[in-house]
């Protein structure tokens, strides 16, 4: 079945003495667009976060958020960049000799450099924080999986419905389009009878003209290639469980080519019933259109 792209899965546990909350949003977009919000003990997880989203949704832009109350005590750490603290001392002697400014570079100078010694926050029980994360992470894709398949299966019912009005009006067209032409034949035979009075008429140049209306109000093939596309259409909105249920930007193709040959219906059709069936055509492929930008 079909997926919407709205949705929302929010998960909560208790780590320790850590209150942790993980939400994820998605709403409409044309690929897959993805926001990740995190504490600062689980910024190392941002890789793995956005991994595992594409691996289960195709489209939509996704909001994560996760939110961490008492995160408790944390480890300091000091770091010295022994690599950078060399190239200052270098940089400092080439000065020195420069300037000829007797004297070492003091090690205490080198404390004014922050980026040589830097503190780092480690905080306790950070793999375990990690772990319950991950597990929350997994349950609120879950919910949002969910939602998204709740709001597909409502837009397919819609869907439904109007292809079925589709087929219908389709059907009504087709079975009108024969006597489209027949009246045509009449009604010229009876114009020309009046133009000319009851003189004879040359058969063969009316059967021509009828013949030339006819090819010009065919609308045979356009109804052909309209049935083909809804018989796709409505194949992928239930795609098969091995396929991919990405299908959004496929039914959008074909709504366009069930757009284009409803308008080619309309320009060819000349009776009155059956420009009412293409507006008709017209005002539910329009509806499906808007239907499906929402689907993934």
């Amino acid at each position: 079945m079909s997926r919407s792209m709205t949705g929302y899965g929010r998960s909560e546990g208790s780590v320790g003495t850590n209150r942790l909350g993980v939400e994820v949003r998605s709403v409409n977009h044309k690929f897959c667009e993805i926001t990740i919000r995190l504490p600062k003990p689980l910024l190392s997880q941002e890789a793995r976060v956005k991994k595992r989203l594409l691996q289960r949704f195709t489209r939509g832009r996704l909001d994560v958020q996760v939110t961490l109350n008492g995160a408790g005590e944390a480890t300091k750490r000091l770091e010295v960049d022994l690599g950078l603290a060399k190239q200052y001392r270098r940089v400092l002697k080439e000065l020195k000799a420069t300037l000829k400014v007797k004297g070492d570079p003091d090690l205490a100078l080198f404390t004014n450099f922050r980026d040589i010694i830097t503190v780092t926050e480690q905080p306790r029980g950070s793999k375990r924080l990690a772990q319950a994360f991950h597990r929350l992470l997994h349950q609120a894709m879950g919910r949002l999986d969910r939602m998204r398949r709740r709001e597909g299966n409502a837009l397919a019912r819609d869907i439904s419905r109007r292809l079925q009005r589709i087929t219908r009006s389709i059907g009504e067209i087709k079975h009108r389009v024969p006597g489209v032409v027949a009246d045509y034949q009449q009604r010229l035979r009876n114009r020309i009878g009046q133009l000319t009075h009851g003189m004879s008429l040359d058969a063969s140049r009316l059967e021509q003209e009828v013949a030339l209306h006819a090819s010009r109000c065919d609308v045979s093939e356009e109804l052909t290639r309209l049935e083909s596309h809804l018989s796709q259409f409505a194949a992928m909105m239930h795609p098969p469980k091995a396929e991919s249920e990405a299908v959004g930007r496929s039914l959008d193709f074909l709504i366009q080519e069930m757009h284009r040959e409803t308008n080619s219906i309309g320009a060819k059709a000349l009776e009155a019933l059956i420009a009412q069936k293409v507006i008709i055509l017209k005002e539910e492929i329009e509806k499906i259109r808007e239907q499906i930008q929402n689907i993934e």
